[in-house]
Formats: structure tokens, sequence, C-alpha cells
């Protein structure tokens, strides 16, 4: 690598698209993603695999996870100026050939290229738990799954029926590095409406 990935967080953080506290612990928070559980074995990206992060920022987790597993990454984000950065990190973690920046909708690109094809997806701070959730789901692949950072207290966030209307099951918490995360597990039939625009979402939210 021509740069080190706490030389990226700091730079992250310089431009504001981190918090200092948020570059300090971003490693080991983006790691968290990777537990699944105390009595589960890891999640992996081996060769091969796609991971997509939804809403990247400032690169965490999705920058730093790339680093850390084999398998391919998208980072998307909406705003030009985030994703000009993301790219210039992704050259200056010498990562190119295997992570792509997508500046753009997630919600187009859910309807689009993106659908189904990915074996972990993963959000942090992306949005509400209903915009996450409904973003996300239709991201993944049959066995895969959208992994989330919660914050405390949110055991009670996802209704059993709207992970059952879009084809997830909900494989619980865990807490790791004073974070906790969340799996859904996608049974690869996420119904074609969704996801719906944002203006929709906005107007009438899942939950």
């Amino acid at each position: 690598m021509t740069g080190s990935v706490k030389g990226v967080l700091e730079a992250a953080s310089a431009e504001g698209f981190v918090t200092p506290s948020a570059a300090d612990a971003g490693v080991e928070h983006s790691r968290g993603f990777l537990r699944h559980g105390v009595n589960q074995a890891p999640i992996r990206l081996n060769g091969g695999d796609l991971g997509i992060d939804i809403g990247s920022g400032g690169g965490l987790p999705g920058l730093v996870l790339a680093g850390m597993t084999d398998g391919d990454w998208v980072l998307v984000d909406r705003a030009e100026r985030r994703c000009t950065f993301l790219q210039w990190a992704v050259g200056e973690l010498d990562l190119a050939d295997r992570v792509e920046v997508i500046c753009g909708d997630v919600v187009d690109l859910a309807r689009g290229s993106l659908r189904g094809v990915a074996n972990l997806v993963t959000a942090r701070g992306f949005g509400s738990p209903a915009t996450t959730v409904e973003c996300g789901a239709p991201l993944v692949s049959e066995g895969g799954r959208l992994v989330v950072s919660e914050p405390p207290g949110g055991a009670s966030r996802w209704p059993r029926w709207v992970l059952d209307e879009l084809d997830l099951v909900d494989e619980g918490s865990w807490h790791a590095e004073s974070a906790t995360y969340r799996a859904f597990l996608s049974g690869g039939t996420c119904p074609e409406r969704y996801p719906r625009r944002s203006s929709r979402q906005a107007a009438d939210p899942l939950f």
C-alpha cells in the first residue's frame, strides 16, 4: 500500500466526512461488521465475492473492510465531494483493482445494475432503520447478508412483518468494540417494487 488506513481516516476527519472519534475507532469498528455474533462463524468475503457499502462517506466501514477481505467492493455515496475523496483513498491504499466507487443514488442502483449481486451489504449511519433495510435488502444475493451498525437499544427496531416482506431473516445482534451490529440473511427474492423512490419512502416509511 502506498498509504495507511490510519492516514486515510485522518484525512477523512480533516475533510469533515467522519468525526475524529470515528476516525480513531474506525478500524476496530469496521472489523466488528465481520464478527457475526458470539456463537457464529465470522463473515468472510473471499475472492470473487462482492461487498457493497451504502453511504460510504469517509470510507467507514467499506474502505476499511476492503483491506481486511479478499473480495471486490463497491462503495456507494451520492455526494460528489465524498466520492472524489473515496476515489483518492482507494488509490492511496492501492485497492483500485478490487474497489469501485459509484457516485449515485442507492435506490437507482438497487433497481438496476447492483440488484441482487452482493454477498455482503454494509451500512453505517446510512439512514433510518426503515430506509436502510428497504435500500439494502434488494442489493443482497440469496444467502448473502445485510449487516448494519446500530445505536444502543436497537433490539426492537426491525418489525418481523417488514423483514418477511423483504425476504430477510433476522440473525440477531452482537456487540464489539463499544458498538452494536445486526445481520439479516437474504432469501434472494426481495419484491421488485423495492426499493421505492426516496420521496415515497419519506412520505410512507415501511415502519
